[in-house]
């Protein structure tokens, strides 16, 4: 309860500080402020076809703050003390009105700057709404921010969340020199989120409120989160709960996995998984067959947005291909018209026995132990069991919805070191023109905009 009470006292001490100041920020424009609102900003976060009414990491204007490596060091004789690296800052200036009156911080994550900046709407619906100065400030080790650490002992041990919080809070203080001790708000989502409450907590001085979203910021095993809750979060997008007009598709995933173990115990078994699943060779064994396709749940639910996306499959995949609106829901589309196979036991005691329901086949879990399909019924089951191979090219198809974003691939694979995604990564639209300090996108010699030169300080 005490906990409950302090994340909603933290919560309405935040949203009062942003209401306080965005009220402020209202009366200090008046009229002008009415007259944004009424021609709000187009934002595509996936820059869509057409939409490039707001501006991207190529309009940055891009600058570097020297951080400390250590910025709690009190040995001044160390070398760690006084090791520095060049922190990156995209700074965007073009919807602000005369001078600076407020700044919107993105509190970069765990990937290149330009993601987020690429990525995060509100920051940008906000800023054309406020006039606001926006900043995205890249998490260090990450992008084109990472120290020179050859050499340095312990040297991940420099890569916390302490330390990422301090920069912040060095930039902010620089920023306040250049533009006057203007109000900062903190903005970030997923671990960006994490880190945006943090800093308010920790630096209350920097920032006068924060704007979390998707931030479990007491979802960590030391905090009494359940150990196995990430994955009962990401199973929900394969049901009602993610908007799909039942649980079939959930349900019989569910009844894949000890199936496809059991059946890829044999070697005929797992020739007959390859065929039926398009594999590009006979996997090692059943299970890792399903650990391969389980291994895009993360990623496919992390991705589940109601528009055309490129955000996840840039940051993590093969580069600007997009994946299809709700793709979980595509992902799902052959295994959710039917329930395909039954239950019985308990299956949240991970004890149960799942069966096919179009022929005698059942095979046992009992947590990581799966019982075997008998030899002699295999024959029956592979020729006999159209649910079987419906299940089963419906499972290749939720893997191939991610593995087979560049629509490239003529099979998958779950061999050891096998990359399930191929392609060169084409250039997403409106970012031809990036800085050739920008890793991710094409190199130009010119921007596409006045204000994204690049500069130091």
């Amino acid at each position: 309860p005490r906990r409950g009470l302090r994340i909603i006292g933290l919560f309405l001490d935040n949203m009062v500080l942003l209401m306080a100041w965005l009220l402020s920020v209202a009366s200090a424009r008046g009229g002008k402020r009415r007259q944004a609102r009424a021609a709000p900003a187009l934002r595509s976060p996936l820059r869509a076809v057409g939409v490039t009414s707001l501006p991207s990491s190529a309009n940055c204007t891009w600058r570097t703050y020297s951080q400390k490596l250590d910025n709690f060091a009190t040995d001044f004789t160390s070398v760690v003390t006084k090791e520095t690296f060049a922190q990156r800052v995209c700074l965007y200036d073009g919807f602000v009105k005369g001078s600076v009156t407020h700044v919107l911080f993105y509190t970069g994550n765990e990937s290149p700057v330009e993601e987020y900046v690429n990525n995060t709407g509100l920051m940008w619906e906000l800023g054309a709404e406020l006039g606001s100065l926006l900043v995205f400030a890249e998490h260090r080790y990450e992008g084109g921010s990472v120290p020179r650490l050859s050499g340095v002992a312990k040297c991940m041990s420099f890569c916390t969340v302490e330390q990422t919080l301090a920069d912040y809070a060095n930039v902010i203080a620089a920023l306040k020199i250049e533009y006057g001790t203007v109000p900062v708000v903190a903005v970030g989502g997923s671990y960006g989120g994490m880190l945006a409450s943090w800093f308010r907590m920790t630096y209350p001085e920097s920032v006068v409120g924060a704007i979390a979203g998707s931030a479990p910021i007491w979802g960590l095993p030391t905090l009494d989160g359940a150990i196995d809750g990430s994955s009962v979060a990401i199973g929900r997008n394969f049901g009602t709960a993610g908007g799909l007009p039942n649980d079939n598709c959930r349900d019989n995933l569910l009844g894949a996995w000890p199936l496809i173990t059991a059946i890829g115990k044999s070697q005929r078994g797992r020739e007959f998984l390859a065929t039926t699943m398009g594999l590009c060779d006979a996997a090692s064994s059943g299970s890792s067959i399903a650990a391969a396709v389980q291994n895009v749940f993360f990623d496919l639910a992390e991705a589940n947005y109601p528009f055309s996306s490129t955000y996840i499959t840039s940051a993590v995949g093969p580069g600007y291909y997009p994946l299809p609106p709700w793709p979980v829901r595509v992902a799902c589309d052959a295994l959710q018209e039917e329930r395909l196979v039954s239950f019985s036991g308990d299956v949240s005691a991970v004890k149960f026995r799942v069966e096919l329901t179009d022929v005698e086949a059942s095979v046992d879990v009992d947590w990581e132990a799966v019982s075997d399909v008998p030899e002699e019924d295999l024959d029956d089951v592979f020729e006999n069991s159209n649910n079987l191979k419906t299940l089963l090219r419906g499972v290749a198809n939720v893997w191939a919805t991610w593995c087979n974003v560049t629509h490239t691939l003529t099979c998958l694979s779950a061999s050891a070191g096998a990359t399930c995604v191929t392609g060169a990564a084409p250039v997403p639209p409106g970012l031809e023109a990036a800085s050739e300090r920008e890793p991710l996108f094409a190199s130009s010699s010119s921007s596409s905009s006045s204000s994204s030169s690049s500069s130091s300080s």
